[in-house]
């Protein structure tokens, strides 16, 4: 009796399952399904190079997707971080201020920091942890910026592209320091990867001895945490040495790079004389009134007869590529020969 109800069950089950099977055929072969979304989709990530460079921005904003953490004040919540969210910002996946006031409208945080300059490597752990606590795992790359940067996340996108962010890697304009890896500036931005988010929180915050608690410069100390864990400073430069990330405005570093002032003797590498990359990703002490002229000369001047070239996206970076890239760069030394001020 028992064996014939089983069988019985088991007949009904098959009954179903082929049932929905048939079903599945006759819906894959209709012409409707091969316009849906999801199909379309599909066809343009495997063959995203066939795009035009346009499109492929679009397609980049959710396979590469970044959360932007702008660091801010409530003084500035109206001036230059409300300039930020209305223009560069609006490009992120995610943007979140860390402030010591919340602001709703804004997207403001309160990170239970005073806003004092000895307090920013305290101010921005707490945010890190915030971000980490309820977004880590959503994002592939997390960018940290001041409320004075101008990103172009477009470009900031098709320089990620390649890397696989489960690698433990951060990308930013890279300074020499007392310790021989160096660190990224905190005024130019710079980006983690999901990996070095994860390894930053869950072994360098938990450790006094990888990460401790001081009143440092918060780039610095962030750099010093990272590389105790084990992520590696990548190089942002383009194929002929010019940085992407600028720690300092287009006034002060065109036409050439400054021989004088506090940055040349900090930067990790020695500078080409032309150092502005022409694929620049961020620049720094943007003016409030200027965010909106570097709004209007990336995303709306347009000059009649400037050659348009094509580009399209570099490939991605093998596994073993990856793991012999990092290498090298875990190893560099800078090559910067002026006497440095620390």
């Amino acid at each position: 009796m028992y064996r014939n109800v089983l069988c019985l069950v088991m007949g009904l089950i098959i009954g179903i399952r082929l049932t929905d099977l048939f079903e599945y055929f006759q819906l894959t072969e209709s012409p409707e399904f091969g316009s849906t979304s999801i199909t379309q989709m599909e066809e343009v990530e495997a063959t995203p190079q066939l795009l035009t460079e346009e499109q492929l921005t679009h397609w980049l904003h959710n396979e590469t997707r970044v959360l932007c953490m702008v660091l801010t004040m409530p003084q500035n919540h109206e001036s230059k971080a409300s300039k930020v969210k209305r223009t560069w910002g609006k490009r992120c996946n995610k943007l979140i201020f860390l402030s010591s006031k919340e602001d709703p409208n804004l997207g403001a945080i309160d990170v239970g920091v005073a806003e004092e300059r000895d307090n920013l490597f305290i101010k921005v752990r707490r945010a890190m942890k915030y971000v980490y606590k309820n977004y880590g795992e959503d994002y592939d790359w997390f960018l940290k910026a001041d409320d004075d940067t101008f990103v172009i996340m477009e470009n900031l996108r098709w320089l990620l592209y390649p890397y696989d962010p489960e690698a433990p890697l951060y990308f930013g304009h890279r300074f020499r320091t007392t310790f021989p890896k160096g660190y990224m500036s905190g005024g130019a931005g710079y980006v983690m990867s999901r990996d070095a988010l994860r390894r930053l929180n869950l072994f360098a915050f938990n450790n006094s001895k990888f990460c401790p608690v001081n009143h440092q410069s918060e780039d610095r100390q962030i750099g010093y945490c990272l590389q105790n864990v084990g992520v590696v400073a990548g190089d942002s430069r383009d194929d002929e040495g010019r940085e992407r990330f600028l720690p300092l405005g287009l006034r002060s570093l065109l036409p050439n790079f400054p021989k004088d002032g506090w940055l040349p003797s900090v930067i990790f590498y020695d500078p080409p004389k032309d150092v502005c990359s022409h694929t620049g990703i961020s620049f720094h002490y943007v003016k409030s009134h200027e965010f909106d002229i570097y709004e209007f000369l990336l995303y709306r001047l347009r000059v009649f007869g400037a050659p348009a070239i094509q580009r399209s996206l570099p490939p991605k970076i093998e596994l073993k590529q990856l793991e012999t890239q990092m290498h090298h760069w875990s190893q560099e030394t800078s090559t910067n020969l002026k006497e440095s001020l620390e």
